[in-house]
């Protein structure tokens, strides 16, 4: 892109009323709010920004500023404008902060309202000055129009409707046009909690599902390692609170672990230990043995079943 700035000083906007018969006080003008200060070609929004103000400065009853000319884009606008074919500036999308009706302000040509704190949503270099292309509307600070200018009281109203700061596009998401009244937008609002309270207790069921859904998986996991004997129970419990929300995790770890080997496993149960030679099962059932043996030595105690 290429830009190139003009040394040529535009008059953005004076305290004399304009062709829509208000006025808006330089006084008044926010210079910190016209952010990005841009403008364009005739108020023609489409064809993309063609100028950005700086220098913008209030002197004398009046608004001034230079315009840098996106050259890239319009390259015949910087000659166009230093050759007098374009030799105004008009503000476009006024936003009024703070209208006054008060008759002492009203000055010869006035037949509206004086705005006394504003700034512009653009600033167009045009061939006649007084917001061409139909920029007649005042807008309040939530980019609502303004409807009735004569109306002071619709204006207070209109600049405190939206108690809740919502702007147009929120609104709009409202299914709600500008003009909507407090109780409309408390109503529309109310609506949304509900459905956003529904979809809440929704949330929560499906979350105490899950969890109740885990904690089954859990258990019957880690029951299992207990009985294939890949954990103890004090392992287990730990396992269960660090896993609690992961099965898939505790599965892939449990499946990875080596079941443990008791010493009796390492006996070879066909031999007959030397202190149970020659006893039969009753034999060791009379002296209390016999559990011993069923425990340590399976294999014998099945020899010892069948023979009796």
């Amino acid at each position: 892109m290429a830009f190139k700035k003009v040394d040529k000083e535009f008059c953005l906007s004076d305290n004399n009323p304009n062709v829509y018969g208000y006025r808006c006080l330089s006084e008044g003008f926010l210079a910190d709010r016209f952010q990005p200060a841009i403008g364009f070609k005739m108020h023609k929004r489409d064809d993309g920004v063609a100028v950005r103000w700086e220098d913008i400065r209030i002197s004398d009853g009046k608004v001034y500023g230079k315009p840098v000319v996106n050259i890239g884009r319009f390259p015949e606008l910087y000659d166009e404008i230093v050759d007098g074919f374009y030799n105004g500036a008009s503000c476009g999308k006024i936003v009024a902060l703070e209208i006054s009706d008060d008759p002492e302000m009203i000055v010869e040509g006035q037949t509206g309202p004086t705005v006394t704190k504003w700034f512009p949503r653009e600033i167009s270099i045009v061939d006649i000055p007084g917001n061409y292309s139909a920029f007649a509307q005042l807008y309040d600070d939530n980019d609502n129009v303004i409807r009735d200018l004569s109306d002071q009281t619709q204006i207070n109203n209109q600049k405190n409707m939206n108690k809740l700061n919502l702007n147009a596009a929120q609104i709009a998401a409202l299914n709600l046009s500008d003009d909507a009244s407090e109780s409309d937008i408390s109503q529309a609002l109310n609506k949304v909690i509900e459905k956003a309270g529904k979809f809440d207790a929704a949330q929560k069921e499906l979350k105490d599902l899950k969890a109740a859904d885990n904690k089954k998986q859990v258990s019957e996991i880690l029951d299992k390692a207990q009985t294939e004997r890949k954990l103890t129970k004090a392992a287990a419990d730990k396992l269960a609170e660090t896993y609690a929300e992961n099965p898939t995790g505790l599965k892939d770890l449990v499946d990875n672990l080596t079941a443990q080997q008791l010493v009796t496993d390492t006996i070879d149960q066909t031999e007959v230990p030397a202190e149970y030679k020659g006893k039969s099962f009753k034999d060791l059932y009379l002296s209390g043995e016999l559990e011993q043996v069923k425990e340590k030595f399976p294999k014998f105690y099945e020899s010892l079943t069948k023979n009796k």
